[in-house]
């Protein structure tokens, strides 16, 4: 059986989230810039694509970007934490997003974006993805609070390619992991989905991973001892699974196949600006507000000499 990306999306999107897994050079780059542009498609789905490093904003389609830098993410304080389990203390750092304001701005206005996230840490990574997160996270919640959530009907996006740097709970802060496990716990409750790429399965914490359905292109042995020959024990492909054709995936589930086509790009990514403050129509002026203009304009102007 086979699947195209429209019947994909419907079978995620029931599960929650989706995590695509596969070796480098298995187009899973690829298969994702498909996938966002027939999410795009959808005027109730709104589309934001978060990665590191800069590809999408040369080679996808036509969609404003907003770029984060390493300087915008800045440190608040510093404080010791007793890790649990351990006989050490960590240093534990709080940040805030100085670009705060612009960022509300483009995730209010704009239906789509990718956000360029330019930190060199792996924490200042993790805290400008989960405030964006969290943004929509607030605005879904209280739609829900309202009993509006249905009525609205716009679903929630997020495409991430270095999802190690989101959701690896062994390399960013403990307080900012937590914030984001617990969001994602209300996921599909509130129409919120996440669409990641990894190398590795065990490059994702298992907690947040077990909400995700998986599609697998071509694996490494590793992966395949460790989680996936369970999950394909009585699928068709458990014996190709390490040798799939570059740009086919398989998706568990239903043991159907997806083939990737490739992505030629329509438009180019354009940087957001921020919209000018609209200006006051200037009053009409007074007779007398004229009069002492032209009395306060120099002999010359007047005419007098």
């Amino acid at each position: 059986m086979t699947l195209n990306y429209k019947s994909l999306i419907k079978k995620f999107t029931e599960h929650g989230d989706l995590v695509i897994l596969g070796i480098k050079g298995s187009c899973k780059t690829t298969l994702l810039m498909n996938l966002a542009r027939e999410l795009r498609q959808n005027p109730k789905n709104r589309v934001f694509i978060l990665e590191t490093f800069p590809k999408w904003i040369h080679e996808f389609d036509s969609i404003p970007y907003f770029i984060i830098r390493d300087s915008d993410v800045q440190d608040v304080e510093q404080r010791a934490e007793l890790e649990s389990g351990y006989s050490y203390v960590q240093w534990a750092y709080d940040y805030d997003l100085a670009c705060r304001e612009q960022l509300e701005q483009v995730l209010r206005t704009q239906k789509d974006a990718i956000i360029l996230i330019e930190c060199e840490d792996m924490d200042r990574i993790s805290f400008a993805m989960t405030q964006i997160v969290y943004h929509f996270y607030r605005v879904q919640y209280q739609r829900a609070k309202q009993n509006c959530l249905d009525i609205v009907g716009e679903h929630v996006y997020f495409l991430v390619e270095e999802s190690h740097n989101l959701l690896d709970s062994t390399v960013i802060a403990k307080k900012i992991f937590n914030k984001l496990r617990k969001i994602q716990n209300e996921f599909r409750n509130l129409n919120m989905h996440l669409v990641c790429v990894a190398l590795r399965l065990q490059d994702l914490n298992p907690k947040i991973r077990s909400k995700m359905a998986i599609l697998l292109s071509q694996i490494s042995l590793d992966d395949y001892q460790l989680k996936i020959r369970a999950l394909l024990r009585n699928s068709a492909f458990k014996n190709q699974i390490c040798t799939l054709e570059k740009g086919k995936f398989v998706f568990p589930s239903t043991d159907e196949v997806l083939e990737v086509q490739p992505f030629a790009q329509n438009g180019k990514p354009y940087e957001w600006q921020p919209e000018p403050e609209p200006k006051e129509p200037e009053k009409p002026k007074s007779l007398w507000q004229k009069l002492r203009a032209k009395l306060n304009k120099p002999l010359v102007q007047r005419g007098e000499f």
